[in-house]
């Protein structure tokens, strides 16, 4: 928790409990933070190499040969906004083939783990459900949950949406005492996340494991 550098004193006066998909995840989820959060692409999406993305390889193809700098600018900001990890990645939400967006399952981020050992793939089952397969988590946040916001980057501010894990069919806003926390650690688990009426997957920019306690 906090710098990977402190001491245990340290660590327990700035307890940090992050997560950003991802989720994919979510962007779509265009934006990944550099504190355990997942962001992810929309659905019919999937965040792959931008290399391997026929649809963007031509964009980008578009835009070297045109001479109109107008254009080029708009075909790069379309791009851009398709990033789907961090820059040093190259990854890109790239439309799914038909057959391949069928499916059930449509992978739409990973986390990025800096604190915690947080870690695991998310895929959105349908419009309302995110499954998240493998995820890790040391268990230590003391008031941590599931926050996603449809805006923005992890922060108190945008984080509009709560996750309650496990979900038992009730909804929590955020100042909720009763939200299920994670206390305890998860090992390479599957976890199921239901997203509250009138708000879809879609819609979602980031997701976090959030401590409440110190607004981080």
């Amino acid at each position: 928790m906090g710098s990977q550098s402190l001491t245990i004193t340290q660590t327990t006066q700035t307890m940090q409990a992050l997560l950003t998909v991802s989720i994919l995840v979510f962007l779509p989820f265009n934006y990944v933070a550099a504190q355990n959060s997942i962001s992810s692409c929309s659905i019919g999406e999937e965040c792959i190499s931008i290399k391997t993305c026929a649809p963007i390889v031509e964009q980008l193809t578009r835009a070297k040969e045109t001479s109109d700098v107008v254009k080029k600018r708009s075909i790069i900001s379309q791009v851009r906004e398709k990033v789907c990890g961090e820059r040093s990645e190259r990854l890109i939400c790239c439309p799914q083939e038909k057959n391949q967006a069928s499916g059930r399952q449509v992978k739409i981020g990973s986390f990025k783990n800096i604190f915690h050992g947080i870690g695991g793939e998310a895929y959105a089952l349908d419009s309302h459900t995110i499954l998240i397969k493998g995820f890790t988590y040391d268990g230590e946040g003391p008031d941590a949950f599931f926050l996603a916001g449809t805006s923005g980057k992890p922060s108190r501010a945008s984080g509009d949406v709560v996750l309650p894990y496990p979900y038992e069919g009730k909804h929590f806003s955020y100042s909720d005492r009763n939200i299920p926390l994670l206390l305890r650690s998860f090992a390479g688990e599957e976890i199921v996340l239901t997203l509250p009426p009138g708000k879809t997957v879609d819609q979602l920019r980031w997701i976090s494991v959030w401590c409440r306690d110190y607004q981080i």
